[in-house]
């Protein structure tokens, strides 16, 4: 047994002993009630009986309170309840309209009055509405929020972003088909107080559901159903105590809705139509949709007062149309005339003129050329890929649009069941189950074939609660979590060529056409089954147990729970083939430049094995009647990742040949994760209305396999890449005389000696209650993450000793060379080319042996400050509300985690080893942020007549207001002037001072945001001229400023998110009309809705984040025009009409 095996078996022997066993996040789903029962002195009761009902069920727990008057009942199920009091001497006391919230501490203290025992007093009243014992950050959102207020897609999830502090991910991949939201996670991220959204962690009923990247669970569309299953949801958003683990973001804590002593439910049906929305400020019409969302819950008794079951289905049934455009081959180029009889092809030359017949013989013509048209005979059937221009629009005159409207089906079925049972009163059983599966499909812009993407996803859990007596209650839950991505899987053949396998390159038999890329069109063909493919799958063996133990004024929590994690990924590269082209005359001649595919041998499944384990003791320290002390440690491991059946085929150095490992292949930073946690609550004026409350702690974030299995997937022995390059004349498409190498191949490099990852988190927090009903809460949040993962698409480039750090940025090599004009065969020698050493040989790249360098460096970290507010109306006189105002900053040297672009403004290859050009704000970064919401049930009149009553009565108003600042971007220089070489380069240009680059008037100027006027190619003093590339940027249009050089080789200052995309405001609304019948039933109501998603239907522009949006020069310093917006934030303004019948 190796010494760090030991180590690990060694410290887990040690807690199992302490702790009787260890947990990732021991927590659980319900409220802990707890308080002082006094006299009128003010004096304790001690052995006062305490019988806690619930309203719903007519299940009680009974309590004793000790010596000090104290008492506390743990994991009470979220709802409302009937508190009886009794003590002899002392009238009873029976407390109504006790509601419990899920996850919470809550405090409810009660004053006796001296008299009999079989005396009652009535009295209707709420716990504290401010938190008088916890430290830990953290709202929730009662059942009311989730079933009223306006909610597009019914996604619960999406309600988080009501609280402070939390913000919702602009930039996240779109689901409109493509591998890279399936790859990135399918739910729609949060940002928790600065963490990464991979950083949190969604529970439901105790059971971690984040899916197979750590991220949110969602369907493909991005949503988590369960609207009417769900009965409320908190959300922690900074410094939870030590029973929480595994991570360091925001923890989700939802609990499903259980039966009761009655028959309640509801059936529902939501519809969304094209007719009833805008068109959105891009499109030219309004894009085909269609949606039906319906299904039915229901819950009640089996056994009154003993066992219960709820249930709830939805299902959605919806047709998108995705419109859009591709360039297809004009009729000129593919050789027909207007009538489609064939002619002479030609092609108009790139600086324009008269269109030039392609030749026949000589320079420039097809090695087989077709007697009429003149393009390759090789060439010609494949033209049938393409679709003929329905308008005849020529681009450029070699190229046409065919315009598109893309039918994307999608459909989901969504169930779930809860059962509950009571044994005794020191025994309680329940159990719950979901299930969701989406599939997607959508086709390619040429209309040839279909691809799927399929999630699917299962969660099981079951859950003991045992009182030993009032004073100890266990709580033992194990669970089940299966998440499933099924990503670009074949669909179906719109036309039959699609899948005709006599189009196939014949390397691998029966497969059908290649890719066709850069042939000067907008797309690639793509026929059936060419897509890169992932399937996707994790296992979640998840088991905990948690004691709470009152003794005098410590209330302790301790428990343990260990988490088997089995997480495969299957990646096949295109297993078709691509063949890459120079335009679309070298595609037309078959002048091939490329060809890549993957290799069938290698399509292995990467299995990776992992085991979370850990423990904690909390315990919360009455210390004085209005101060309560937070005090916690916490200790949680994993193990390191293994394979199930293939050794990991790693780079052991960034410089030497990849090798397979056995274990140990890394060694583990988790071995001494000790977590300190503290925290305090107190209330100043000892009346329960106000309380200051602070905290810090340390948060580990471990590594789990979504860290690695992402990238590795797709290095060999899993994945393997064939290529051949510089190919010969008419190789397309079968490839005659070629030879396919492996030198493409994908390199793995994990860092093999990590540091710990883990956050320290802290806050100060100033709450009040005003009147009965409204509470103000301002406070500051702040963190700091070490050593968090960051990747990268390739880190094979350029690096040092060749490249330098000078005064003003990060240095490339440049060195003498002489290039000779093919035409006039003049030589032109530059002494500082970029891509060469002063010795005049090229500049190297760090590995040899391998194509790309995928990485996983432990060497990212970010702060978070912000200062919160909040004011909170709860529910009375048919009114609540909140809003909720987070001023904050989060800065970070990389957001990239699991996978090198996470979101569609991250740089997919920052470069690793200068820091200094990757410090920007995080991401997901937005400074301020405004979000309000309420929901108004209208008090209904009361006149003579039943009528003019049923109309005017019933109304409901909802509506959530969000407005914030943009999300951060960067610009960059196309091509790679700078020399990276690593096939990925992001080069930045040089931002003049005192200069706003931000133009105010976009709207007005053609949607051009970016003031271009602000930036140069990157500029040096004019001392390192002798060290600068001023030659390459030939194509500037100015000279450079003063005192200046440009320097090709140079990164330029105007870094990583360094500007900020237009703000978000957005209006959604919603109307509903209550029908009561009480003939059918006391709470039978068939309830109309409107919603109303962007009602004032406002452009939310996003950040220019297209490939050419963001260009704002081309590789010879010219202007490329980039800066401008293409895309919105939001949708435009979209209905949703509804119908339910809730009884």
């Amino acid at each position: 047994m190796s010494f760090d095996k030991l180590k690990a078996f060694a410290v887990a022997l040690v807690l199992v002993v302490m702790l009787v066993a260890i947990p990732v996040r021991a927590q659980v789903s319900g409220a802990t009630l707890s308080g002082v029962v006094t006299d009128p002195s003010n004096s304790p009761v001690p052995g006062a009986t305490l019988s806690i009902k619930s309203a719903g069920t007519g299940i009680a727990r009974d309590v004793t309170t000790d010596a000090d008057g104290f008492y506390s009942a743990p994991n009470l199920p979220p709802g409302a309840y009937e508190i009886t009091t009794s003590a002899a001497g002392f009238s009873t006391q029976v407390q109504t309209g006790v509601t419990l919230t899920v996850g919470a501490q809550q405090t409810l203290n009660f004053t006796l009055k001296v008299g009999q025992v079989s005396e009652k007093i009535e009295v209707s009243s709420e716990v504290s509405q401010v938190e008088l014992t916890s430290s830990t950050i953290s709202e929730t959102v009662n059942s009311t929020t989730v079933r009223e207020l306006p909610l597009n897609g019914r996604d619960w999830t999406s309600l988080a972003v009501l609280q402070p502090g939390v913000i919702g991910i602009r930039t996240q991949i779109g689901t409109t088909g493509t591998v890279n939201r399936g790859n990135r996670g399918f739910g729609n991220q949060l940002s928790v107080a600065g963490h990464r959204p991979t950083e949190n962690n969604y529970r439901v009923n105790g059971i971690t559901v984040n899916d197979y990247t750590n991220g949110s669970p969602g369907s493909v569309q991005g949503a988590q159903l369960g609207v009417d299953a769900i009965q409320e949801f908190s959300v922690l958003t900074a410094n939870y105590t030590a029973e929480y683990g595994r991570t360091s973001g925001g923890v989700i804590n939802a609990v499903m809705k259980s039966g009761t002593n009655g028959f309640h439910g509801d059936a529902y049906w939501f519809l969304r139509d094209e007719g009833l929305d805008a068109r959105n400020f891009f499109d030219r019409t309004i894009a085909p949709f269609h949606r039906n969302q319906f299904g039915a819950s229901a819950g009640g008794p089996i056994i009154k007062g003993k066992t219960f079951i709820f249930g709830d289905y939805e299902g959605i049934r919806q047709t998108k149309g995705l419109t859009g455009n591709a360039t297809v081959p004009s009729d000129a180029a593919r050789g027909i005339d207007a009538s489609g009889n064939p002619t002479v092809a030609c092609l108009v030359p790139s600086g324009g003129g008269a269109c030039v017949p392609l030749p026949l013989v000589g320079p420039g013509a097809a090695p087989n050329p077709d007697p009429v048209t003149h393009i390759d005979a090789a060439v010609l059937p494949y033209l049938a890929f393409f679709p003929r221009s329905q308008t005849g629009i020529r681009n450029n005159g070699n190229t046409a649009t065919f315009f598109t409207s893309l039918p994307q089906i999608y459909t989901e079925n969504y169930a779930t069941a809860r059962v509950d049972h009571h044994f005794s009163e020191k025994n309680d059983l329940d159990a719950v189950w979901f299930y969701d599966k989406s599939p997607q499909s959508t086709p390619d812009p040429y209309l040839l074939a279909t691809h799927q993407t399929i999630s699917e996803r299962w969660l099981g859990g079951m859950e003991w609660t045992h009182s030993f007596s009032s004073a100890l209650v266990n709580i033992a839950r194990i669970g089940y979590n299966r998440t499933v991505g099924q990503v670009g899987q074949p669909g179906a053949a719109l036309r039959p060529i699609a899948a005709d396998p006599s189009f196939g390159t014949g390397i691998v038999p029966n497969r059908p056409g290649p890719i066709i890329s850069g042939a000067g069109l907008s797309a690639t063909v793509q026929t059936l089954g060419n897509q890169s493919t992932f399937h996707h799958v994790q296992n979640s063996f998840q088991g905990y147990d948690d004691a709470f133990l009152t003794r005098g004024n410590h209330a302790l929590k301790f428990g343990f729970a260990v988490e088997r994690l089995q997480n495969n990924t299957l990646a096949v590269s295109r297993p078709n083939g691509t063949f890459n082209f120079k335009g679309l005359q070298s595609f037309l001649t078959n002048h091939p430049s490329s060809f890549t595919i993957g290799d069938p041998r290698f399509e292995t499944e990467v299995s990776t094995r992992l085991t979370i384990l850990g423990g904690y003791l909390q315990d919360n320290w009455r210390f004085r009647p209005n101060l309560t002390l937070n005090l916690g440690m916490r200790y949680e491991m994993s193990t390191i990742p293994t394979q199930a059946h293939v050794p990991f085929h790693i780079l052991q150095s960034l410089t030497t040949p990849p090798v397979d490992v056995s274990r140990p292949w890394q060694s583990n930073p988790t071995l001494h994760n000790f977590e300190p946690r503290v925290g305090f609550a107190w209330d100043p004026f000892k009346d329960g209305k106000m309380s200051v409350r602070g905290g810090f702690g340390i948060f580990d974030v471990l590594p789990g396999p979504w860290v690695i299995n992402q990238e590795i997937s797709q290095a060999p022995p899993f994945t393997l890449s064939l290529a051949a390059s510089n190919l010969s004349a008419g190789a397309f498409p079968n490839l005659s005389g070629v030879t396919i190498n492996n030198t493409s191949a994908l390199g793995y490099f994990p860092e093999q000696h990590p540091h710990r990852n883990y956050a320290m988190n802290w806050n100060l927090t100033i709450q009040r209650q005003i009147g009965s009903t409204m509470t103000a809460t301002i406070g500051y949040v702040g963190s700091h993450t070490l050593h968090s993962p960051f990747t990268t698409d390739t880190s094979n480039s350029v690096g040092p000793p060749q490249v330098i750090q000078t005064p003003v940025g990060t240095l490339w090599p440049c060195g003498p060379h002489s290039t000779t004009d093919p035409v006039t065969m003049i030589v032109t020698t530059n002494p500082c080319q970029s891509g060469f050493l002063p010795n005049g040989q090229p500049s190297t790249v760090f590995n040899p042996f391998v194509g790309q360098i995928r990485p996983t460096f432990f060497s990212t970290s970010s702060h978070y400050h912000a200062l919160e507010a909040q004011l909170a109306k709860r529910l009375s006189y048919g009114f609540q509300g909140q809003a909720s105002y987070t001023w904050g900053k989060c800065i970070d040297a990389g957001s990239n985690g699991d996978i090198g672009d996470p979101y569609q403004n991250s740089p997919s290859s920052l470069i690793f080893f200068a820091p200094g050009n990757r410090n920007g704000l995080c991401d997901f970064n937005v400074g301020h942020n405004f979000v309000a919401n309420l929901i108004w049930q209208a008090p209904s009149p009361k006149f003579d007549s039943s009528i003019v009553n049923h109309v005017l009565g019933g109304w409901e108003f909802g509506a959530i207001l969000t407005a914030s600042t943009g999300t951060p971007f960067v610009l960059v220089m196309d091509g790679d002037p700078i020399k990276i070489k690593n096939g990925d380069s992001v080069t930045y240009p040089s931002r003049l001072a005192g200069c706003n680059p931000i133009n105010s008037n976009f709207k007005s100027n053609n949607l051009q945001y970016v003031n271009v006027s602000c930036f140069t190619p990157p500029v040096a003093p004019v001392s390192m001229a002798a060290q600068c590339d001023q030659l390459s940027y030939s194509g500037a249009a100015a000279p450079p400023p003063a005192g200046t050089v440009y320097c090709a080789n140079l990164y330029g200052n105007a870094g990583r998110n360094q500007l900020i995309g237009p703000k978000v405001v957005n209006l959604d609304f919603s109307v509903y009309k209550n029908n009561y019948f009480p003939r059918i039933s006391e709470g039978f109501n068939v309830q109309f809705r409107a919603e109303m998603f962007n009602v004032l239907n406002h452009a939310n522009f996003q950040s220019p984040l297209c490939g050419s949006c963001q260009t704002i020069f081309n590789e010879d310093g010219s202007p490329s025009g980039g800066g401008f917006l293409n895309s919105t934030s939001t949708e435009a303004r979209q209905i949703q009409l509804s119908l339910k019948l809730i009884w």
